[in-house]
């Protein structure tokens, strides 16, 4: 009796993942891209550039946003590809998908944590898919490790990574320091590196245009941040033992994606607790490339002086930043040592070792990133982000968008003017607006009177509108009217509800429509 061969499949090489991986992780965000709703900030970026007709503009209206002015400046250049929001969608795409490319080609990680890394929360979720600055400090901060051994011949590069990671945000600082403080300690205490670099026979003119061009950028950013110097609130004391904690609790909302609960010291402390056991077990395998310490120590220190005494962080888009000077961290160490960052030997998650070692230690935080970051791009193609686009298609589809609107919060009704491409009259601005303008806002009273009052003020300044539209968001005063309602009836006007607009991830980006109608004597 014959037995026929069953053949093994063969199962695709590493090669294949290392393309197929990437290019599914870029697919997919391009999908995201059309797919998702813009909420508030993403739209304030660029209503801000949308709104300029040249860069003299746009200083003006970045200005008091409190953030330097490069991604404005991204914005307005391609602003033009669609002139509709889709575009910085793109951009944004482009360069979350460059960097995540970049990874790949150059980081000395395994396919396993290379994989786990790109589809964790924030290079799949908070740096790619949702709109915002914090993709251009992933961008340059990778370029500045896969080009690391290019400090032997230039600067130039690094004055560039530093000073564009100055013009990026307020928490990229911590970035620019770390490299900063790393090239100028390798410098000093690496006498190869003076050697190898002064065998450039234009050394001398190589390192002076770099201090001069990471100078001059590290001023205009610190310029930039200077025009809401007004709006940063100092730490009252010196030393409060819970403000450190709580500052410690980033710093484990960086490894752990999770943030202790302020008011209960117990979760504080024990968050603290292993956040040291974290940092030391980092610390312990970064140490023995000198440069991977020095980088880790001033970031960390940077940004957790800035958290302890300029601003303490408002979600994860800030916390990330611990995220990526950890991963960098670790890239900088094993790319200078020629090593790969394999899990073997009693280093995976899932076999028998230390629980302390780093490897393992770093697959547990990799895989909580990795299962948040797939849930929260999954659940953005189920829930959108904001009902804002939706409130706006539903305006455009009954061809109300020429209506006189009244909207309120400005904060949040922006994303609405973006999608409708027009202003409203915001009751903060005193007048006609599309997004928040902080310099000049008024701080309104959220009481229904309140909202009526500005209504009416409103129908006093132009006596010729009897009819307009009422949008509202969830963080406005009047949410109680249910659509089809007996109308609500004031001296001077009328008010009924239209439609609600509730479907929205975020509970703040939810909108009420009503109708105003004027009381004719």
């Amino acid at each position: 009796m014959e037995f026929k061969r069953i053949n093994k499949i063969k199962l695709p090489d590493q090669h294949f993942y290392e393309i197929f991986l990437p290019v599914l992780f870029i697919i997919i965000g391009l999908f995201g891209a059309f797919n998702h709703a813009l909420w508030r900030d993403e739209m304030q970026g660029w209503l801000v550039a949308w709104q300029s007709d040249n860069l003299i503009d746009l200083w003006k209206n970045n200005a008091p946003s409190g953030h330097p002015i490069l991604w404005s400046l991204l914005i307005y250049f391609s602003k033009n590809i669609t002139s509709t929001p889709i575009s910085m969608q793109l951009m944004h795409w482009f360069l979350g998908s460059l960097a995540i490319i970049i990874f790949w080609r150059f980081s000395p990680f395994d396919l396993t944590t290379k994989a786990i890394f790109t589809f964790g929360y924030f290079p799949f979720w908070e740096y790619f898919i949702v709109c915002r600055h914090y993709v251009i400090a992933e961008l340059i901060i990778f370029i500045f490790c896969s080009i690391y051994h290019l400090k032997e011949k230039t600067y130039i590069p690094f004055s560039l990574c530093i000073g564009l990671l100055a013009n990026t945000q307020a928490l990229s600082w911590s970035l620019a320091f770390a490299i900063g403080m790393t090239l100028v300690l390798d410098w000093f205490l690496n006498p190869n590196q003076r050697k190898n670099y002064k065998s450039n026979k234009n050394w001398i003119i190589d390192l002076t245009s770099s201090i001069t061009i990471s100078s001059a950028l590290l001023c205009f950013g610190a310029f930039s941040l200077l025009q809401v110097r007004d709006s940063v609130k100092l730490l009252s004391s010196f030393i409060d033992l819970r403000h450190f904690l709580r500052v410690i609790g980033q710093v484990f909302g960086g490894y752990m994606l999770i943030i202790p609960n302020s008011s209960r010291s117990f979760d504080l402390v024990l968050c603290a607790l292993i956040t040291l056991i974290l940092l030391i077990s980092t610390v312990t395998f970064i140490k023995s490339y000198r440069p991977a310490l020095i980088y880790f120590f001033s970031g960390i220190i940077f940004l957790f002086l800035f958290n302890y005494f300029l601003f303490l962080g408002d979600g994860s888009r800030h916390y990330g930043y611990y995220f990526l000077l950890i991963i960098t961290s670790v890239w900088l160490a094993l790319a200078n040592q020629d090593q790969q960052f394999i899990f073997s030997n009693h280093q995976n998650l899932f076999t028998k070792g230390n629980l302390f070692h780093f490897p393992r230690l770093l697959t547990i935080c990799l895989t909580i990133h990795f299962v948040v970051g797939i849930h929260m791009v999954i659940n953005d193609f189920r829930v959108p982000y904001s009902s804002g686009k939706e409130t706006a298609q539903y305006i455009q589809n009954k061809g109300w968008e020429d209506f006189p609107i009244f909207a309120t919060r400005d904060v949040e009704v922006a994303t609405v003017s973006g999608y409708l491409d027009r202003e409203f009259y915001l009751p903060e601005l005193n007048g006609y607006g599309s997004y928040a303008q902080w310099a000049n806002r008024l701080i309104l009273d959220r009481s229904n009177t309140k909202t009526f009052d500005e209504v009416q003020l409103y129908l006093d300044k132009f006596p010729n509108v009897n009819k307009l539209l009422l949008l509202l968001s969830n963080r406005s005063s009047i949410k109680n009217l249910e659509p089809g309602d007996v109308p609500l009836y004031f001296e001077k006007f009328s008010v009924i509800a239209d439609s609600k607009f509730e479907n929205s991830f975020h509970d703040s980006e939810m909108f009420y429509l009503y109708w105003v109608e004027r009381i004719v004597d």
